[in-house]
């Protein structure tokens, strides 16, 4: 009896004195995607400058090495399977199907509604943080994730617990409570978009990335005597040392 209360009383000694889990150890950095699976979408049409960035970045995409194949790029001036409506977002989520080593790339551009996300005006509706986020989960998982949301207020995609998450990186065009600029038809893109088409460079982080962004919207809206945007980023503690579009 003496034997078992002994090795009953060691054990639990040696429980106690078991480290706990280590949580650093769930967002140990992710390794590089060796490739990517994105979804590109122009939420209004009323001015050139969205329609013009999503292709502009399909464009970029293909010149890093992203195949064709795996580019969806969904439109308020199109229709059928290619127009920006909620189905076919929805759809083209379902279609990405990333491989185990592959990561995630959403770009999202349109006007913004305060507290609401990214208007996609063919259906008078809007894509939200939380509908984005469950597009997200289902489809890529915890797989490396970037977002770039590009309009007024998208700061709310950079916040909460609802889309940030360790393997994100999250892009957006201004603070919750600021509106982004440039939805001019005379401008070829939104100066949000256009710093970040032009910042872009295989091989430099998404922070650098974002640092660069801040610095030509800054200029632009000095130039353009508007109030600052002020961009912002979250990056999860996996996704700190993700490079843009780099195996």
């Amino acid at each position: 009896m003496k034997k078992v209360l002994l090795a009953l009383l060691l054990g639990i000694s040696l429980a106690a004195c078991e480290a706990p889990p280590d949580a650093s150890a769930r967002s140990a950095p992710l390794p590089q995607p060796s490739g990517w699976k994105a979804v590109l979408i122009a939420g209004d049409d009323h001015e050139p400058a969205f329609d013009n960035a999503v292709d502009a970045m399909a464009a970029k995409l293909a010149s890093f090495g992203v195949p064709r194949a795996s580019i969806s790029v969904l439109k308020s001036s199109a229709y059928d399977d290619h127009g920006a409506t909620l189905a076919n977002i929805r759809r083209a989520f379902a279609e990405l199907r990333p491989a185990p080593t592959e990561g995630c790339f959403v770009f999202v551009t349109s006007h913004g509604g305060e507290g609401r996300g990214l208007a996609l005006v063919r259906e008078g509706a809007f894509l939200s943080p939380a509908g984005l986020a469950s597009l997200l989960n289902s489809s890529c998982g915890s797989r490396p994730t970037v977002v770039v949301a590009s309009g007024c207020y998208a700061g709310t995609f950079t916040e909460g617990s609802v889309m940030p998450a360790a393997n994100r990186v999250i892009l957006a065009a201004a603070r919750r409570d600021r509106p982004s600029f440039g939805c001019d038809a005379g401008l070829r893109y939104t100066v949000f978009d256009q710093c970040v088409l032009e910042g872009m460079e295989r091989g430099i982080t998404w922070l650098d990335l974002m640092d660069r962004a801040r610095r030509c919207v800054t200029a632009r809206e000095r130039t353009m005597a508007d109030r600052p945007s002020y961009p912002q980023l979250s990056i999860g503690a996996a996704a700190t040392r993700l490079k843009v579009f780099m195996p």
